[in-house]
């Protein structure tokens, strides 16, 4: 009956230490899915500034809002939004 005991007692320890270890690699697995998540925010967040930014360009270079919309696959308003043509026609020399 010890024995039996024992093998349990050792089953037991051993279930618990699996447990723990498979609770750390959950552990680091989230703590890199979180900074893969902030790396791909940020990764977005500079793809939007520089295609605001060629939006930008090419409204102040006399593109017609239309093509740019349709070249960057958003509307006219939008690139309105991005790119008042007030504020590129007030900055460009006479």
């Amino acid at each position: 009956m010890a024995r039996k005991k024992n093998h349990i007692l050792n089953a037991l320890e051993s279930i618990a230490k699996a447990q723990e270890e498979l609770e750390n690699r959950v552990e680091t697995h989230d703590k890199i899915i979180e900074s893969q998540g902030q790396d791909i925010a940020r990764l977005e967040q500079q793809v939007m500034s520089l295609r605001n930014q060629a939006i930008q360009a090419e409204v102040a270079s006399g593109e017609r809002s239309d093509a740019v919309a349709k070249k960057y696959g958003v509307t006219a308003s939008r690139v309105a939004q991005i790119a008042p043509r007030k504020e590129f026609h007030r900055s460009k020399p006479n």
